[in-house]
């Protein structure tokens, strides 16, 4: 046998072995796509977009299903999701790096950066409220909207969050309702984060959707994120869908009658530019853009070989800070979770999800999570209005089985 033909056989066995690994990412794909399709076609749902990362590798980033069930439209990759909630650890990032800068002090009252808020009063006794209570969710703000007491009605009637407020008018609207409970002594999912969005715009003087840009859009190379979708890309803001559950335990798990159709990404207010910067609710993203936000979470706080936060402080937000509380819905939803700044925390080994992950969502249906131990990240991007929860429980699972499919595999190869 000649020189080179030898050569050419060990050039062949070599790129054989480098196939292999390949393949089998392929038929472990394959097995989930075909399971997800199931999914999708047994409830009449729209697609989704998922994007993996495992061990530093991204081993799925697909498009799987339609944009509508209707029309059959294909989702792809770039598609532009409203990721509401998903929101809030990106606020959480950008309050904590004026931290780092020594521009806001956690244990501060928060009266101390927005000087107009009214006192902070619960029956008629006042208290202090600090900036890590206002990161936490601890500080006794609501959501209201619900007519079961007269401070969720009182929300209900100033509209805080009404698009057409600027963040000063939040506050003026905020100011003469009294808190839910004293702060630090329970955690309730609540308007805080948009409070949090106030104080960076008057510490920076810049607004809310300036900072994010340049403080985490720009170096996090997520160019397609922003507080409304620009015209030349309107025809990537996906439709909308509703789950109308009427509960969280049923929530859980689709029911097909109960999935609706709620508007084409032609008719979503978020092809205006909001008045209302929402550091609560009010971004767009895609899988892409996210995964950047998450892997610098997941490598403590840097990306791209730039650092924007100090590991310290990603720590203190990677931490459940409600353990003893009471926690308001997350029992019903994320059992044995607590909540850091912004994200949810895994307290415990209570599931595939190790001790340590962290994750949220978004009541658009958008999810994720990431898992150190595991050295796992994944986004979800899907818009079924209140479908987070059903599509998170039938995720969860099927990823870890997916990457324990994948490392077998690799392992044999």
């Amino acid at each position: 046998m000649s020189f080179t033909r030898l050569i050419r056989q060990l050039q062949g066995v070599a790129l054989a072995l480098i196939a292999m690994p390949s393949a089998a990412q392929d038929s472990a794909a394959a097995n989930f796509e075909r399971e997800a399709v199931q999914l999708l076609e047994q409830h009449a749902l729209p697609g989704f977009v998922i994007h993996i990362k495992h061990r530093g590798e991204v081993v799925m980033n697909r498009a799987i299903g339609p944009v509508n069930v209707d029309t059959g439209k294909a989702m792809a990759k770039d598609n532009i999701f409203r990721i509401y909630s998903m929101t809030k650890p990106l606020t959480a990032v950008a309050l904590l790096q004026l931290v780092d800068r020594g521009l806001v002090d956690l244990h501060a009252d928060i009266r101390t950066y927005l000087p107009d808020f009214g006192a902070f009063e619960v029956n008629g006794r006042k208290y202090t409220l600090t900036v890590h209570q206002l990161l936490s969710h601890t500080a006794g703000f609501g959501y209201g909207g619900g007519l079961k007491n007269w401070v969720d009605i009182r929300y209900l009637l100033a509209n805080p969050l009404s698009r057409s407020n600027t963040l000063d008018d939040l506050i003026n609207d905020l100011s003469d309702i009294d808190l839910k409970f004293p702060p630090g002594t329970r955690f309730e999912y609540s308007i805080a984060s948009d409070i949090q969005g106030a104080v960076i715009e008057a510490v920076t003087g810049q607004s809310l959707e300036a900072y994010f840009e340049r403080y985490l859009f720009q170096p996090l190379g997520m160019q397609d994120t922003g507080f409304y979708v620009p015209a030349a890309d309107q025809h990537r803001l996906v439709d909308m869908y509703e789950y109308d559950a009427g509960s969280f335990e049923r929530a859980r798990e689709f029911h097909k009658e109960d999935i609706l159709f709620v508007e084409t990404g032609a008719d979503s207010e978020f092809l205006q530019k909001p008045i209302l910067l929402s550091g609560g609710g009010g971004l767009v993203s895609t899988a892409s853009d996210y995964a950047n936000f998450v892997d610098m979470l997941l490598n403590g706080g840097r990306f791209g070989g730039r650092s924007l936060l100090d590991p310290a402080l990603i720590q203190t937000m990677l931490s459940s800070h409600t353990s003893g509380l009471e926690t308001h819905f997350l029992p019903r939803v994320y059992d044995g979770a607590g909540f850091g700044y912004g994200l949810g925390v895994e307290e415990g080994d209570n599931g595939p999800r190790s001790k340590g992950s962290f994750f949220w969502g978004g009541m658009g249906g958008t999810i994720f999570w990431a898992d150190p131990t595991a050295r796992l990240q994944v986004v979800v991007m899907f818009q079924v209005e209140d479908g987070w929860i059903a599509m998170e429980k039938w995720m969860i699972p099927r990823v870890y089985q997916l990457i324990e499919a994948l490392s077998g595999e690799r392992a044999e190869a």
